[in-house]
């Protein structure tokens, strides 16, 4: 918007007329943007209690499972043996534990060692050493015949070292001879081939590939003149062929090459070993030991079958071949023998942490020895969560209360006022609370009410736990409670022909009647199964003499097994079963299904807060165009106003001019 001012002609403060009249019509904005401003206050408060009640979930997901409750403390006699860690499942007890033999991780190790870290162990070069000495390497080693001789050097596949001539009848020592072979070289490929090494007091002649790796043994070839007796034959040389450096090993099924380059430290080897990105479990580290460095490889896995294999076959790295890393520690399992069992063998384990031998407990072992490992009873973190139950429920009420109710000290409503969704939603999880679960039965059940573990509401809905009357309820039925709580897939009935089997987590809890008919063979034909009230009867799927119900029914996943009495010919057996599941059971299946993130109370619940606020966007965009496109009328309307004013004023000053003229006129007239 541009400068304004107030009216040239017309003296009227438009500016102030227009702010006016747009804030008048401003109001249906204003009460948009209050509109959203709760509707996002509402969003913001279901989701808190949303996360609340994620919370409260996770927990009792903690509680659901009676075998997980089930919980021990244990000790070792002797902890230099071994250590012991109690988790879900296990039970008091105590077991006598003989640790014959630790699980060990094979171990390889170069027996040789290197003169230091930095000593070279990649690839080679080939090589040829002339065999026949001398005593003086400037003293004629031999002379030619009259036609002389010219040789072609040859490496496999680099290039040739054409054209060595030696002069005829002309005698020649060992250093003039590298002298005349590096000459030609340099020229052809650009390095020095020859060189004479002193070696046991004689020197010798020694020819040098120009490349690291197999690229093939040395050849001479006379192209013209006579051979020279102490080079042209192949027995004149001793021939080493260059090594591309590899070290192939396998582990685990995986075979992996490591490529050396020249130049290829011990270190570095470590390292290529260690960094290969294939690497199956192996860790190379280095020893030192009386002055030398050795190359020791070791499985990362401990337990007899874990065991380092070097390829002999595929390794080429000169001083690497299995026999040069010898196992030095053999890989072999754990052996322990628990409560005499099994009586002259060995329960054996690749690790030395064995969790499969003692249901819900690890036994982390350290040496040979005997102890006895005691399990005591462990209740302290099942009431710490059956505490946090008690805190997490209560925090839901307290801000429940706050979003829906009115506070009579700051006179203002709750963001929720009037939305029972989440009051719903607690009740549902105190009714888990203050009913029995499904299945339970007075008199056939330790335990039907979570009262009796010490649960109990006052006036205001606040949830409590009487500890002492939880501790006296462990004391008395420890499984039971347990069972109370935590029952998962458990029944029973009261027939001893038609069994209960198993529940899915889909079944629902409860009491059903069932009705098994059987043929004269005895041979099932029919399985009938309702509910407990219920009038209708539902047919279970037969399979043998098992029975399962039927998807999408209550009794899905229940599984049954029926025979017959041996009654002669057709008859029914009938049975009365019951499925149960534990108030954690039932709080979490409820919040699971309020909680679902497509079909669930509060996706429903924050979809429609959405949809509002959308259309509340939808409308202040609206307003927001009618404004603007107001605003712009009213200022050009005053901008009309003040044009036509303008107009006025040039017709009085015309007419005024106009009428002093003829006044004028007619004064001069007169005289």
């Amino acid at each position: 918007m541009g400068i304004s001012m107030p009216g040239v002609f017309s003296g009227i403060d438009t500016e102030t007329i227009i702010t006016q009249l747009m804030a008048i019509n401003r109001r249906p904005l204003n009460a948009l943007s209050i509109k959203k401003a709760k509707e996002q206050a509402k969003q913001a408060a279901v989701n808190d209690l949303a996360g609340r009640l994620e919370t409260l979930k996770s927990l009792v997901d903690k509680l659901r499972d009676a075998n997980d409750l089930r919980t021990a403390l244990a000790t070792s006699s002797d902890t230099t043996v071994l250590t012991a860690v109690a988790g879900a499942g296990s039970s008091e007890g105590s077991h006598t534990i003989i640790v014959n033999q630790l699980a060990t991780a094979q171990r390889r190790t170069h027996t040789a060692g290197l003169a230091g870290l930095d000593t070279t162990v990649g690839q080679t070069k080939s090589t040829a050493q002339n065999v026949n000495s001398v005593a003086d390497a400037d003293a004629t080693w031999f002379t030619t015949s009259s036609n002389g001789a010219t040789y072609t050097l040859d490496f496999g596949t680099e290039t040739d070292i054409t054209g060595v001539t030696f002069a005829a009848d002309t005698s020649y020592s060992m250093n003039q001879v590298a002298a005349l072979i590096n000459a030609r070289s340099q020229a052809l490929a650009g390095y020095d081939a020859a060189a004479v090494e002193l070696d046991g007091g004689q020197y010798k002649l020694r020819l040098t590939a120009e490349e690291y790796g197999p690229v093939g043994s040395l050849t001479q070839t006379l192209t013209a003149g006579d051979a020279v007796a102490e080079l042209n034959d192949n027995a004149d040389w001793s021939k080493t062929t260059g090594l591309a450096g590899a070290f192939v090993y396998s582990y685990k099924g995986t075979t992996r090459t490591i490529n050396t380059a020249p130049g290829t430290t011990l270190t570095n080897l470590r390292d290529l070993i260690n960094n290969d990105a294939g690497n199956p479990g192996v860790t190379a580290s280095i020893l030192q030991y009386n002055g030398t460095y050795h190359l020791v490889l070791g499985a990362n896995d401990t337990g007899a079958g874990n065991e380092i294999t070097i390829n002999d076959a595929l390794t080429t790295l000169a001083g690497f071949d299995s026999t040069d890393i010898p196992e030095t520690q053999a890989a072999q399992s754990a052996q322990i023998r628990v409560d005499g069992y099994p009586s002259g063998a060995w329960i054996e384990r690749t690790s030395n942490s064995i969790a499969d031998v003692i249901t819900g407990v690890t036994l982390n072992l350290r040496s040979t020895g005997t102890v006895n490992v005691t399990l005591a009873r462990n209740t302290a973190d099942l009431k710490q969560d059956l505490s946090n139950l008690v805190s997490i429920y209560n925090g839901l009420i307290d801000k429940i209360k706050d979003y829906t109710g009115y506070d009579e000290k700051t006179k203002k409503s709750g963001v929720m006022q009037g939305d029972g969704t989440m009051n719903t939603i607690l009740g549902q999880v105190r009714s888990s609370l203050v009913s029995a679960p499904g299945g339970f039965l007075g008199g056939q059940d330790a335990y039907t009410l979570a009262a009796q573990l010490g649960f109990q509401f006052d006036r205001y809905g606040k949830l409590s736990l009487d500890q002492t009357t939880l501790d006296d309820a462990l004391s008395d039925n420890y499984l039971g409670v347990l069972a109370l709580l935590g029952a998962q897939g458990t029944g029973s009935s009261t027939s001893t022909y038609v069994q209960f089997a198993s529940a899915a987590e889909d079944t629902t809890a409860g009491t059903y009647e069932v009705a098994v008919d059987f043929d004269a063979s005895g041979n099932i034909t029919t399985a009938r199964i309702r509910g407990d009230g219920e009038l209708a009867w539902r047919y279970m799927n037969i399979d043998g003499s098992s029975l399962t119900g039927q998807s999408g029914n209550p009794d899905e996943g229940l599984h049954l097994t029926a025979v017959t009495d041996g009654t002669p010919g057709e008859h029914t057996q009938t049975a009365t079963v019951r499925a149960r599941r534990g108030v954690a059971g039932a709080i979490y299946r409820y919040l699971d299904t309020t909680l679902d993130a497509t079909s669930g109370t509060i996706a429903n619940k924050r979809s429609r807060l959405d949809t509002s606020i959308q259309n509340i966007d939808k409308n202040i965009a609206t307003q927001e165009k009618r404004l603007e496109d107001q605003e712009k009328r009213l200022r050009a309307e005053y901008a009309r106003l003040e044009a036509t004013l303008a107009r006025f004023e040039m017709q009085r000053g015309a007419y005024e001019a106009l009428q002093q003229q003829l006044n004028a006129t007619n004064q001069a007239s007169q005289k």
